[in-house]
């Protein structure tokens, strides 16, 4: 589904009926790294995940893609589809839109899961590093980013031949502009640290024990930081944890749904 909004055109997946769950992918990502939950769980739930701006089929503009502009984006997506409150979940990058959702639309929050994703702005160092890296985008292309973060996406021990093609197959995907607007806008991202004591919708914290993109010590400050988070640690998962251990990520989340009644409440949903 192609949706006008923003200036630009944004394509999603919206499937399945009842609660609405958000899915909001990573960095340099699309909406098919949620694939197995997509499809795991529209038979319950209504599953709506799209391609951030500059992402798989949606399209950007030029310069900074800034985690308020994204967030705003997946406003106006819900707008149009009625969805009325949903649960967000965000990883890495999508957990950054996710907190600026949080700050701007709180509203429109029933729950909140954060996955491999941290409140923190980018030290000076860590933002000279995306400027640099997105000038060497636009020189050399996206396989700069690829063959630097495609190792790091699954554990360092998961060799599987067809993970490993399925991950690169979906970092391939991504253009230039898009990367480099994302690059431009996680580096100046504002730090997220003194919003996390004012959610107040349930929320769930999860990483994998191998991540070292964004290591669990992150996750565990966030769970701190939330009034009444639950964190979760599931093991043999690097960065893209939900991807890669999908049967114990869902699980998990659909019994934290469950335990926090965020299943049986009814849904505005279309």
């Amino acid at each position: 589904m192609k949706s006008e909004l923003n200036n630009i055109s944004l394509s999603t997946t919206d499937a399945g009926q009842g609660l609405p769950l958000v899915f909001l992918h990573g960095f340099p990502l699309h909406r098919g790294a949620w694939q197995m939950q997509i499809d795991a769980l529209r038979s319950s739930y209504r599953v709506i995940a799209p391609d951030l701006r500059g992402f798989g089929e949606s399209q950007t503009r030029p310069g900074p893609a800034t985690m308020p502009q994204y967030a705003a984006d997946v406003h106006a997506l819900l707008q149009r589809l009625l969805t009325g409150p949903v649960v967000l979940i965000g990883h890495s990058m999508g957990g950054y839109v996710a907190l600026a959702f949080a700050r701007q639309f709180s509203e429109m929050l029933r729950g909140l899961v954060l996955v491999g994703t941290k409140a923190g702005a980018d030290t000076s160092e860590a933002a000279a590093g995306r400027r640099a890296t997105a000038e060497k985008v636009k020189a050399e292309g996206v396989q700069v980013v690829v063959e630097a973060m495609a190792p790091k996406m699954l554990a360092a021990g998961n060799q599987d031949p067809r993970l490993v093609g399925q991950v690169r197959g979906i970092m391939n995907s991504s253009t230039t502009k898009g990367v480099i607007g994302a690059l431009l806008g996680m580096a100046e991202r504002p730090d997220s640290t003194g919003l996390l004591a004012q959610i107040a919708v349930p929320t769930l914290v999860v990483t994998g024990a191998d991540d070292t993109v964004i290591p669990p010590a992150e996750s565990e400050k966030l769970a701190r930081a939330i009034a009444g988070a639950q964190m979760r640690t599931i093991p043999h998962a690097g960065h893209l944890v939900a991807f890669e251990q999908p049967e114990e990520f869902n699980r998990l989340l659909v019994d934290w749904l469950n335990r926090t009644g965020l299943a049986s409440m009814p849904s505005t949903s279309s």
